[in-house]
């Protein structure tokens, strides 16, 4: 395996695609990337299991059963079709949510960054229901 990486979800990736066709649980896959990560990068791999949920509702990981995934190099179903926020909901996301983070109330003033974050998965829709407004901390 390479040493170069260019992103955590490359590094999740690479994992799978290292072992196709095969149901791992999430500890095997986490004690890995974390490793690795560090070694490659000497920075801490922060929430890892973030990463794989994302990875497989973009379509490129099957959920076998809770904690369990699997790479299936013919069963990639990408779904970048899938509904995110327009700037105009996200305006009204922000304005809805006063600018601040809905758990911590910090917000631009505190100089925190914000963002626009699903409350339930990303494939339930980008919709003025589903969005919320974190600080940086909240969200990742």
């Amino acid at each position: 395996m390479s040493n170069k990486v260019s992103s955590q979800l490359d590094l999740i990736m690479e994992f799978f695609k290292a072992n196709p066709n095969r149901d791992i649980a999430h500890p095997e896959v986490v004690d890995w990337v974390v490793k690795e990560w560090k070694n490659r990068t000497g920075k801490v791999f922060r929430d890892p299991d973030r990463g794989i949920r994302s990875l497989h509702q973009k379509g490129y990981l099957q959920k076998i059963a809770k904690g369990v995934y699997r790479y299936d190099p013919h069963f990639v179903i990408l779904r970048e079709d899938l509904e995110d926020f327009t700037p105009n909901l996200k305006r009204q996301i922000l304005e809805r949510d006063n600018y601040s983070c809905v758990i911590c109330g910090m917000g631009k003033k505190e100089g925190v960054e914000l963002h626009i974050d699903h409350i339930k998965p990303k494939d339930l829709g980008g919709t003025l229901e589903n969005g919320q407004t974190l600080c940086s901390q909240h969200n990742f």
